[in-house]
């Protein structure tokens, strides 16, 4: 049976939540309907609707007379994020662990080959990282679980690329990939839980303290030029040379 086609809201949700995530628009950018709508060739009302849509999702921030801006959240509200998907995954995997899945994992295993080649890959990594993920919490069979752990890996991914951009290595070492898998493959669900929760946090810190650095390194550029700018107008002009020199 044939799906039907996306809905113009769905369409202007699905590419507002692409520049959202992909970080093409960075936290504080202000939405203009008009000029989306356009741009997607629909009515301004879908697009409104995706707008609200994306702020009770906590991608968008509506403000009172000011209208939306992409959400700009700070490190601490970034390593959050982690805490509640590292608790989420990690009841996934011990699901997974306490059924029989040591079939799936073999299909589990060669997709990390092709994660490993990808590695110096920024955007690609990412995106296939995600996948790995998705499918690890699938072998839950727990699907609103998956909904919600989808949920907040995409709501992190635009600091994850930010984070592979100043790491040439984004595992850690001790908290690969692999050794989820081992655990799930043992059967010992606590065991898959605690790894699991390890590896999402392994970086946690690091991509909140990037995040962090990059944020004063961006509020540092203005100040700066003001400055430039003052001291280049408090600077006595250049004394005219005399004929006589």
């Amino acid at each position: 049976m044939l799906q039907p086609p996306p809905s113009a809201q769905q369409l202007a949700y699905i590419h507002l939540q692409d520049l959202i995530v992909s970080g093409a628009l960075p936290g504080g950018s202000r939405l203009k309907p008009e000029t989306l709508a356009q741009q997607l060739g629909i009515s301004r009302m879908p697009v409104r609707e995706a707008i609200r849509q994306l702020n009770a999702e906590g991608y968008v921030t509506i403000l009172p007379n000011r209208g939306a801006v992409v959400t700009t959240r700070t490190p601490e509200d970034v390593f959050e994020l982690f805490e509640m998907r590292a608790v989420l995954e990690g009841l996934a995997a011990r699901i997974a662990a306490e059924n029989d899945v040591a079939d799936q994992l073999d299909d589990l295993q060669l997709f990390l080959v092709g994660l490993r080649r990808l590695r110096h890959d920024q955007v690609a990594w990412v995106e296939r990282h995600d996948e790995f993920h998705d499918l690890l919490c699938q072998l839950s069979g727990r699907m609103r679980l998956c909904s919600e752990a989808r949920r907040l890996r995409f709501a992190v991914r635009p600091y994850l690329r930010l984070y592979t951009r100043f790491n040439a290595e984004p595992e850690l070492k001790g908290h690969e990939h692999e050794r989820i898998i081992e655990e799930i493959r043992s059967r010992n669900g606590k065991r898959a839980e605690a790894v699991t929760r390890a590896h999402v946090m392994a970086n946690a810190h690091s991509i909140a303290e990037t995040l962090r650095t990059a944020m004063a390194e961006a509020a540092a550029v203005p100040a700066i030029k003001t400055v430039r700018k003052a001291v280049a107008k408090a600077a006595p002009a250049p004394r005219k040379k005399s004929a006589a020199a």
